[in-house]
């Protein structure tokens, strides 16, 4: 289940990034460290099994408690297995967190609209000065 958890984080984590146009190499760094996890992980599925072996070897306990099945495993099974999960849970969180950063416009709107008027004065003064530029010869010429 906890395994389960860390995929979702990391697939959502790359939807996210996606979605609010986060630079590639940041997504790129995300995965990495996302897939690494999650293969990282996968070692853990192995004191999972020894965890099913015991139920099989101890058919009787889950015949007492039916499907809610409480297996005596040792605290420092579950002691391993929160420290597991929750480094794995750290490393997808920091490295959600130091990749996220969207890529946001430097201008604001007033800004654009004073860009696109100086745009438009320019060219109204090239334009002007091209008149004068074909007008001023043909002055000369008459002279």
């Amino acid at each position: 289940m906890g395994l389960l958890l860390v995929i979702i984080l990391v697939i959502v984590g790359m939807v996210l990034m996606e979605v609010n146009h986060v630079s590639p190499s940041n997504q790129n760094r995300f995965r990495v460290i996302g897939l690494t996890t999650v293969i990282a992980l996968f070692g853990y599925l192995m004191p999972l099994m020894a965890a099913n072996r015991v139920m099989r070897d101890h058919p009787d306990w889950v015949k007492k408690s039916g499907i809610r099945a409480k297996i005596p495993l040792p605290m420092a099974w579950h002691v391993k297995r929160l420290c597991v999960l929750g480094a794995g849970l750290l490393v997808i969180g920091v490295g959600f967190a130091s990749s996220f950063k969207p890529q946001v416009q430097q201008t604001n709107v007033q800004d654009q609209i004073d860009i696109i008027q100086m745009d438009n004065e320019l060219e109204r003064e090239q334009k002007v000065d091209q008149v004068l530029d074909t007008i001023t010869p043909e002055d000369k010429k008459s002279e």
